[in-house]
């Protein structure tokens, strides 16, 4: 009996702990005047007094939380127009970043009175509030509220309380617009004189890295405010961006605030002009320069790096310090003019309005084919599948040519490009949001850490006695860094793959077989005669490989979409829906592992022609792709009578029947088709 009555206790206990809570947040429901008349637009504001140390929260919580909710029942011909919330407070709890409130919140809503309300009429407005009250620990709560309010004008006299709050609510700004950059959204504004910091209270959700920084700059009279983008913002594109804007004195009290509906533009950002501080820019270079030291040890630059010690590792005792020197100038020539380069190109597209950042390269899909083709040969090179000869093997192996050392320090930099070393991101971001001085020399001290090591050494050659003896192992250790180098290329050509398709890849995988082809042939005509025979395939590889290159050419990639076929994926109910509204339907059957289908659409479907003549003529393209199993494309097919692919169908307009088209198709039998509709 005694464990009941504990057991009962400790409940009741709880509901009173939970009644005590309720009661320290006082809900409250009130109207902007006692009378209203009929169609007359007024106020009415749920208030919630809270406790101190405790919060609610705004309609966007933040990282965490939930918003207060405010259900109204309006009585019959009254409607709500708009509802308003107060400006919100950051709070930060642990690793979160809220939105709320203290003290005091409200939630005001504008409505509309009927027009039928008469003199004297007493109406009730009934609401059901419910919030989230945070203290130590988070109590959901909620409670239902009524007020009532006299149709007439007896009585004009309004809430203070809620004139204060309509007064201080966030005012409506029409002039913002937003950039989008990859990592940022700016949001521009007039300037203020008393502003000195600003904070966007996004009512998008999970736009936002609610926890970064955000940044105000001025430029030309403006406000610009830097925004950091969430890790888990949608790929979907953002046109409007909505929320409300807090803006900040020296003190960081807020001036004023903005109910915002911004649209994107895709105008030029203005140049910053930020104030120089020595601590930044020298903090900034000394990232950079560990940054480049880190890059040594990437697995893209770490395999090119070998040659240059295995020079190290051979180089003859005889050999001078001077050409030493001579040889670790070269290679640091090498690289610091190439990282030159790559600031000064990174500068000349800001400055024309491109968002460009490091490794802005592999943007270019021309470029991403051969540096994949070239690692791939390097690759070969390593593994000892051909020999590049005694004239261009001296490429950094040979002390005296200090052009070798100088090549290799421009390739380390090529293949760098792909990676990213600690310390890199905050050194880059410094310098590309800065004067173009500034960004040279980040860009400098970047170089110059990537090439101090071997610089060291050559200066220095005692320190090469922590350095392995050179002996058989090289080999070995050789033909292993072959593989970091295949790898560098197949994830080349999976970046091909994700820019460009399934074609770009096709081409990219063509470019290597012909590549593995010709260096096999130039390695069997050493002993054979074959010599005319192996040079005329490795011209006709570099043919092919230049082909390729132009192939995925932005130019020619925008001309191939615009030539060509619209097809929309198959849906059997889609394709009855056009026939019966008598629309001409074309269907293609086929898989990207079958050799006719992929002959078909290269000399028929890539057609300009073709593509031309469904748009004029109005033909509705569907392609079945059976490259994966498909019950519905499969039991189609079985409908048709066939079994396999490629099958092509055309319905023309109120046909019941269809015609079935050869597996070899040409253009002309596609071009018969449409040519009478």
């Amino acid at each position: 009996m005694k464990r009941l009555l504990y057991f009962f206790s400790f409940f009741f206990f709880l509901i009173f702990f939970q009644t005590s809570v309720q009661a320290a947040v006082q809900a409250d429901l009130l109207l902007q005047k006692e009378n209203i008349s009929a169609g007359q637009e007024f106020f009415l504001a749920l208030k919630l007094s809270l406790p101190s140390g405790g919060h609610v929260y705004w309609q966007n919580p933040g990282d965490s939380g939930e918003p207060i909710e405010l259900k109204l029942k309006l009585p019959e011909g009254f409607r709500e127009i708009q509802r308003y919330w107060p400006a919100p407070e950051k709070f930060t709890v642990g690793p979160f970043t809220e939105y709320g409130y203290k003290n005091q919140a409200y939630v005001v809503a504008k409505i509309k009175a009927s027009e039928n309300l008469k003199q004297g009429e007493v109406f009730v407005i009934d609401a059901k509030a419910t919030w989230l009250f945070c203290h130590n620990e988070c109590i959901p709560m909620s409670q239902d509220l009524s007020v009532l309010g006299i149709g007439g004008k007896i009585n004009e006299r309004e809430n203070k309380e809620i004139s204060r709050v309509i007064q201080n609510m966030p005012k409506e700004n029409k002039e913002t617009l937003f950039f989008e950059t990859p990592d940022t959204l700016i949001l521009s504004l007039p300037a203020h004189k008393e502003v000195k910091s600003a904070y966007f209270f996004s009512k998008n959700l999970k736009i936002l890295n609610y926890s970064a920084t955000q940044n105000l700059k001025e430029a030309g009279g403006k406000f610009y405010l830097f925004m950091k983008k969430s890790d888990t913002m949608s790929a979907q594109p953002l046109d409007l961006l909505e929320g409300t804007l807090v803006l900040y004195d020296e003190r960081r009290e807020p001036v004023c605030s903005f109910d915002v509906k911004a649209l994107k533009t895709d105008e030029n950002l203005p140049v910053f002009t930020e104030p120089f501080v020595w601590i930044d820019f020298l903090t900034a270079l000394f990232f950079a320069f560990s940054g480049g030291v880190l890059l040594n040890l990437m697995p893209c630059v770490f395999p090119v790096l070998s040659l240059k010690a295995f020079r190290l590792l051979n180089a003859a005792r005889d050999v001078s310090v001077a050409d030493r020197r001579k040889a670790g100038l070269s290679y640091t020539a090498g690289v610091l003019l190439s990282f030159c380069c790559i600031g000064l190109i990174l500068i000349a597209l800001r400055a024309a309005g491109s968002e460009m950042g490091w490794g802005f390269q592999l943007q270019y899909p021309p470029f991403v084919l051969g540096l994949c083709l070239f690692l791939f040969f390097l690759g070969l090179v390593f593994s000892d599948i051909v020999s590049v000869g005694e004239k261009l093997s001296a490429f950094s192996l040979n002390v005296g040519r200090n052009w070798g050392d100088f090549g290799t320090g421009v390739l380390a930099v090529l293949v760098a490009t792909p990676c990213a070393a600690p310390f890199m991101g905050t050194a880059l971001g410094y310098g590309l949001m800065n004067p173009a001085v500034v960004t040279m020399c980040v860009f400098f001290a970047m170089g110059s850490g990537l090439a101090f090591p071997f610089l060291l050494l050559d200066f220095y050659p005692a320190l090469g006695r922590f350095l392995p003896k050179a002996g058989p192992w090289m080999v070995m250790f050789r033909q292993f860094l072959a593989f970091p180098l295949y790898a560098a290329a197949a994830w080349l050509l999976w970046v091909l793959s994700a820019q460009e398709g399934s074609v770009a890849l096709a081409v990219g995988l063509s470019c290597v077989v012909a590549v593995s082809f010709a260096v096999w042939l130039a390695g069997a005509a050493q002993s054979k005669n074959l010599k005319r025979i192996s040079v005329f395939v490795t011209l006709f590889t570099l043919f092919l490989i230049i082909v390729g290159l132009y192939s995925l050419s932005p130019v020619r990639l925008s001309e191939k979409e615009k030539n060509r076929i619209d097809w929309i994926d198959y849906n059997a109910a889609e394709i009855q829906d056009y026939r019966q509204a008598g629309v001409p339907v074309f269907i293609k059957f086929s898989a990207k592992w079958c050799l006719t289908c992929l002959v078909n659409e290269k000399t028929v479907f890539s057609s300009e022609k073709i593509a031309k003549a469904f748009r004029q003529k109005g033909v509705v393209a569907f392609s079945a792709d059976w490259t994966n199993r498909s019950d519905e494309i499969t039991a189609a097919l079985e409908s048709f009578g066939r079994g396999g692919i490629p099958l092509y169908v055309y319905y023309a307009p109120y046909s019941k029947q269809p015609r079935i088209l050869p597996q070899l198709v040409t253009s002309k039998t596609i071009l018969s088709l449409v040519d009478g509709l």
